[in-house]
């Protein structure tokens, strides 16, 4: 008579805290002791490559999901939820203890703890330093970058430019009551899933509303092909600046490519004190429905006063195209 036992399965957190990883290759718990944690190390079973855990506070960081020069962000658990995932921010390694990034992650983790919770941000849980590492925990998502759903499809379907608008509106009506202008409204910082739709992240260089209307910043920080122009000229932010970068968001969904190339960026550059001259500029709606076409030609006019001036003008125009295009 042959007898089944069941093997009860493992959970990363257990194996963690033993010491041990298990195995992406063969399945093993193996321990890390003398590896680099967050760096790839070597299976002592079978070579294979694995990234190698570290613990923060409560939270065991396993797995990379981006980053740069203002620090890294890696999908975590945390020892007291284990069925949930949390990205985990943290500084770079070779620069956790430069005084500037320690006080711009802070200030981030302030920021996000002044928005709160809301169903179209990604929302903050908890910041601290802890274990020798400043870090900034928050929900994880699982979705799709636009920028990367952009480049897989091309394009995208003028329904789900519409619902993504009016997503990132409820986020931006949200950030501005709350007294802050986000100030990074980019395809990379915009995560599309398919149960929900978007969610605006990233809150770096967000600044109080008060701040933005008098920047005086020296260094000028955000994306070129979205940042509205009045950044760099030094003419004050407001809520129609946020509405500029949504709708050069909304465009490049929309055309499969940037507003602006980065030759005609150059151009702009240095004609701040003058008139537009891009000898195609009148064309580029031609990519783009033209009642939606309609709305972001207003919502990206050079001159602040001649947007749309609040959010929920730009949204009711969405609701209204959105209800056409169901019919």
């Amino acid at each position: 008579m042959a007898f089944l036992f069941s093997r009860k399965k493992i959970h990363p957190i257990e194996a963690y805290t033993n010491g041990t990883f298990i195995c992406s290759s063969c399945n093993k718990q193996t321990p890390f002791d003398g590896m680099n944690p967050l760096e790839m190390g070597r299976c002592r079973k079978c070579d294979a490559p694995n990234f190698i855990p570290q613990k923060i506070s409560n939270f065991w960081l396993f797995y990379p999901l981006g980053g740069g020069g203002m620090g890294a962000v890696y999908k975590a658990y945390h020892e007291s939820f284990p069925d949930d995932f949390y990205a985990v921010k943290i500084l770079p390694r070779e620069k956790k203890e430069d005084p500037e990034l320690i006080q711009n992650l802070q200030s981030e983790a302030a920021t996000v703890a002044a928005l709160g919770e809301h169903p179209c941000i990604i929302n903050g849980i908890e910041s601290g330093y802890e274990d020798g590492e400043h870090y900034l925990a928050t929900q994880f998502i699982s979705g799709e970058r636009l920028d990367k759903r952009i480049e897989r499809l091309g394009t995208l379907d003028d329904i789900e430019v519409i619902l993504i608008a009016l997503r990132l509106l409820a986020a931006e009506t949200h950030i501005y009551n709350r007294g802050f202008l986000f100030r990074d409204l980019k395809p990379e910082n915009v995560l599309i899933t398919e149960e929900d739709g978007a969610f605006l992240y990233d809150y770096g260089i967000c600044i109080k509303v008060e701040d933005g209307i008098n920047d005086m910043a020296e260094y000028v920080e955000g994306s070129p092909f979205y940042m509205p122009p009045e950044r760099l000229s030094g003419g004050g932010e407001r809520a129609n600046s946020e509405i500029y970068s949504l709708g050069m968001i909304l465009y490049h969904a929309l055309a499969g490519k940037t507003y602006f190339s980065a030759s005609e960026l150059k151009q702009l550059a240095r004609q701040l004190t003058r008139s537009v001259r891009i000898s195609n500029i009148e064309g580029k709606m031609k990519k783009v429905t033209d009642d939606i076409a309609k709305i972001i030609d207003k919502m990206i006019k050079r001159e602040p006063e001649r947007r749309y001036q609040h959010f929920i003008e730009v949204e009711h125009d969405m609701q209204v195209v959105l209800a056409n295009h169901l019919e």
